[in-house]
């Protein structure tokens, strides 16, 4: 596995985790808590920053 695997991956789970963030925050599927949408939003942008950052600097040199 090459490691632009492993940031595209980071870049998936990290929208995942902004999506259960959002359903958190807006009460859909798993009810109201704001503490766990903002642990949601944190996580979901840090793996975002990872990924892309990663991504960038990981690009094949051509």
């Amino acid at each position: 596995m090459r490691n632009t695997t492993l940031y595209y991956g980071a870049i998936v789970l990290g929208v995942i985790a902004l999506i259960v963030g959002v359903f958190y925050l807006n009460n859909i599927i798993v009810g109201f808590h704001p503490t766990r949408a903002y642990i949601a939003f944190g996580i979901g942008v840090v793996l975002l920053i990872i990924g892309i950052v990663g991504a960038v600097v990981a690009r094949p040199k051509v």
